[in-house]
């Protein structure tokens, strides 16, 4: 898995490519995102378009990214969810928890518009 950090209108986008599956590659994504929200990460985005498959572990990544951003008043939108994705986070419950968007764009502009 790979993936791409950048900064839109201060908030960070990260867009991970391929398989979000257990293993030291999702363990950088995971510490990297615990580094951004440390060094005041506060909004963030993460578009999972170009993941063809995510396990449990990808799951838990997700899951704990929203936690940190919570604990320091700050939020997690998901954009593009496959899918996949999007049937894992049904069955999981947490498609109540996150929130979701059809492109990066519409996940950007909802901060914004405060929704």
């Amino acid at each position: 898995m790979k993936y791409e950090i950048s900064e839109k209108e201060g908030t960070v986008v990260i867009t991970p490519k391929g398989k979000m599956l257990a293993g030291p590659e999702l363990e950088k994504l995971h510490d990297k995102i615990k580094e951004l929200v440390r060094i005041g990460a506060r909004k963030m985005v993460i578009d999972l378009g170009d993941v063809e498959l995510m396990d449990s572990r990808g799951l838990g990544i997700l899951v704990a990214a929203l936690t940190s951003l919570r604990n320091v008043q700050g939020e997690l939108k998901l954009a593009r969810i496959t899918n996949k994705i999007e049937s894992l986070l049904v069955i999981t419950h947490l498609s109540k928890v996150f929130k979701t968007y059809g492109s990066a764009d519409e996940a950007l502009k909802s901060f914004k518009a405060g929704t």
